[in-house]
């Protein structure tokens, strides 16, 4: 696609567009009234789209195919799907929430709860009919979602937050895998790719390279890159990275080891070389992320 006659929104600008301000780059969430906006065409690129009409009526295309949403529908838009708000036939009312592809593939290991949002590119897939409870089990986690970003002060914010966005995906997968049949098939590099996530489940030292992992799973590093940048976005070697920063916070949160440790039980071959690394994944040292504690 040439994007510089590219005549679709980013996703960023429809939400600024819409009066709301943009969130943490993994995620954008509101509720309530959706504002009227004639003609608003977005390009979803890196992101998960999920949508719960709990009041209302709109009408909405996904890549050239139109849903009209009533109450009690919950719709799913795939990266790279082309958003259309056609028209509000009602005063809509509902819960909007943008997760980033690559936060769901670090954090959606189990392949059985990945299958939905992979097969949500196929429009029968895209769109469902919650019963009462259902829809009562997605607004809950939504209002203690809403409730914990207020929190700024708890040092486990974005933990918190974190984790109930991954209890809101699981319910909502949940929801596809009971009233769809979803296929079992995967691609090859889907399969490498959840491979490769189950490893980063284990303890990750920094000398654990894209290399290291290719070679426990029995393929090159230019085939691992290969599978990982397709289905996730981006290259292992990010995700390897931010798997260490992840293992580091939680080894920082006991004090009874020193920086020294910790830095030793990452593989660092020098203190100074974890404190530089992790400055850079964080934006702050080892010891000013330990003082918060």
């Amino acid at each position: 696609m040439n994007h510089s006659r590219n005549p679709y929104s980013t996703l960023r600008e429809s939400i600024i567009n819409l009066g709301y301000e943009w969130q943490e780059k993994d995620y954008f969430f509101c509720h309530g009234l959706l504002p009227k906006i004639d003609n608003t065409i977005t390009d979803m690129k890196e992101y998960v789209g999920v949508l719960l009409c709990t009041d209302g009526d709109i009408d909405i295309s996904i890549n050239k195919v139109d849903y009209n949403l009533t109450a009690s529908t919950l719709l799913i838009a795939h990266p790279l799907s082309i958003v259309h708000i056609i028209r509000s036939k009602r005063q809509y009312k509902g819960i909007l929430l943008f997760v980033a592809r690559d936060f769901l593939a670090k954090n959606i290991v189990n392949a059985q709860l990945a299958k939905p949002f992979r097969q949500i590119s196929h429009h029968q897939y895209t769109l469902t009919n919650l019963n009462r409870e259902q829809q009562k089990i997605l607004i809950d986690i939504y209002k203690l979602i809403y409730r914990k970003r207020a929190t700024k002060q708890s040092v486990f914010q974005l933990e918190t937050l974190r984790n109930l966005f991954l209890v809101f995906i699981c319910e909502v997968a949940e929801i596809f895998l009971e009233s769809k049949e979803v296929e079992s098939h995967s691609t090859r590099n889907e399969e490498i790719a959840d491979a490769f996530f189950n490893l980063l489940l284990r303890p990750v030292k920094i000398t654990n390279k894209t290399a290291f992992f290719a070679d426990q799973l029995n393929i090159s590093p230019k085939h691992l890159i290969k599978a990982v940048k397709t289905v996730a976005g981006k290259a292992p070697g990010v995700f390897i990275h931010e798997k260490i920063t992840d293992d580091a916070k939680i080894l920082l949160t006991d004090k009874k080891l020193t920086i020294g440790q910790v830095s030793e039980k990452l593989g660092f071959s020098e203190t100074s070389s974890f404190s530089k690394f992790f400055k850079k994944q964080t934006g702050t040292s080892p010891s000013l992320f330990r003082e918060q504690f």
